[in-house]
């Protein structure tokens, strides 16, 4: 039996504590420890778990731990958690900075035995997206196009309103898809942004990627438009897959042969059964504690995510400095 304990109180804590909780015969959540106690006591009596006093409770208590909780504290929490031989599902972004997120590497070789330290990239075990994975298998991808949308809602009463980019906060997530799909590094990138509101964050951004194979990847992330959407769309050289992660559906044209005048096309549609992402992603996360392996989406992983990440921040903030009579003031 796996015990966990929860870093964090934030909605991301209560999401990977509900999944784990669902998998009573594999793990046990011992309790949840946040900064603020009075988030960690709410937390605690909703899902009814103890609530640890100081975080070095927290790693003297379990096996492993999820880390959750504030952007900025977790790669700290994470490394402490694997120098102190703990295995850590860390919710992304691993770090603020590629150059920060290094610094779990030498923390897992650091660390009394080999942990097993997996990103909590929740699409990654997404149906649509598992399924489409096995309809690539054999094919040689020539470009990848993925759009991401999450529309501006008025912050709550209590509740602050975004200050991440759409990059940070949308595209990091189908960056980690791009290279579940393709296993190869980025080589070029171009980008750019608009702002929606004054002075605010990027809102919209759109990216276009060389990796080092030469397949192309278009990437979009926005919070513009009235409905969330996550698209998914490989061309390879002898069809066109199309997976829509939130219907569970996906479409394909395939090439069949050549005819004496075109080529011969059949069209499927393949609707994916209902499976819970997250539950998805914590088993797998217990599945390696139990068999010590290692995740798929591991910190490697990670770290090639937020390089990109900063490569395509860095362009987007290049064309934001371009003359501002050559722009409207709201482009970027």
């Amino acid at each position: 039996m796996v015990t966990v304990g929860i870093i964090g109180a934030d909605e991301a804590a209560v999401r990977r504590a509900r999944a784990l909780l669902a998998l009573p015969d594999r793990c046990e959540v011992v309790g949840v420890w946040d900064r603020d106690p009075r988030a960690a006591t709410v937390l605690a009596d909703e899902l009814d778990l103890a609530v640890f006093e100081t975080f070095e409770e927290v790693l003297a208590s379990v096996g492993a731990v999820v880390v959750a909780g504030v952007s900025e504290a977790r790669q700290r929490s994470a490394r402490a958690a694997l120098e102190a031989g703990l295995d850590v599902l860390i919710e992304p972004p691993l770090a603020e900075a590629a150059d920060i997120a290094h610094g779990l590497l030498s923390s897992i070789v650091r660390a009394p035995r080999r942990p097993v330290a997996m990103l909590a990239h929740e699409d990654h075990f997404d149906p649509a997206f598992a399924a489409l994975r096995e309809l690539l298998v054999g094919q040689t991808i020539v470009a990848i196009d993925i759009e991401r949308a999450d529309p501006l809602r008025p912050p709550g009463p209590a509740e602050p309103e975004s200050d991440r980019d759409v990059v940070r906060d949308l595209m990091m997530h189908d960056l980690q898809l791009m290279l579940a799909l393709t296993d190869q590094g980025v080589s070029a990138t171009q980008a750019a942004g608009r702002r929606l509101r004054p002075s605010g964050p990027i809102d919209h951004a759109q990216a276009l990627l060389v990796l080092d194979n030469d397949v192309l990847v278009s990437l979009t992330a926005s919070r513009a438009g009235g409905a969330r959407r996550r698209r998914v769309a490989v061309l390879t050289t002898q069809a066109r897959f199309v997976a829509d992660l939130d219907q569970g559906l996906i479409e394909a044209v395939r090439t069949t042969g050549v005819g004496e005048e075109r080529l011969d096309e059949v069209a499927q549609r393949v609707l994916v059964g209902h499976r819970d992402a997250s539950v998805e992603l914590a088993e797998a996360f217990i599945r390696c504690v139990e068999r010590r392996s290692p995740p798929e989406v591991g910190v490697g992983m990670g770290i090639a995510v937020q390089e990109a990440v900063d490569a395509i921040v860095k362009r987007v903030a290049f064309v934001s400095s371009r003359p501002a009579a050559r722009r409207d003031q709201t482009v970027v």
